[in-house]
């Protein structure tokens, strides 16, 4: 079971939000060493801290789910709350 799940609305369509999310993709490995790779609709997310953790990108909706090492649950809401921003703003 994921640690944090987040599902945020959006109007871009696939396409579209895919596009976002990689260019949102390209900071989070960037700033935090997180890597992605893309399998259909569903890109799957590593890196220091996540056992686990995939971004499915359907019509009108993105959902996050991540499941946290045993260091990062201790950061589990200040994770929780920036994953909210940068999925906020990437995707209005």
């Amino acid at each position: 079971m994921a640690d944090i799940k987040v599902t945020k609305n959006h109007s871009l369509g696939v396409t579209g939000a895919r596009e976002r999310l990689n260019k949102l993709a390209e900071e989070l490995q960037k700033n935090y060493g997180i890597k992605s790779g893309w399998n259909g609709n569903v890109a799957t997310l590593s890196g220091t801290g996540l056992k686990q953790g995939t971004v499915s990108v359907g019509d009108a909706t993105v959902t996050v789910e991540i499941t946290l090492g045993m260091l990062a649950k201790a950061m589990k809401g200040k994770i929780e709350e920036q994953i909210n921003i940068a999925f906020d703003k990437a995707l209005s």
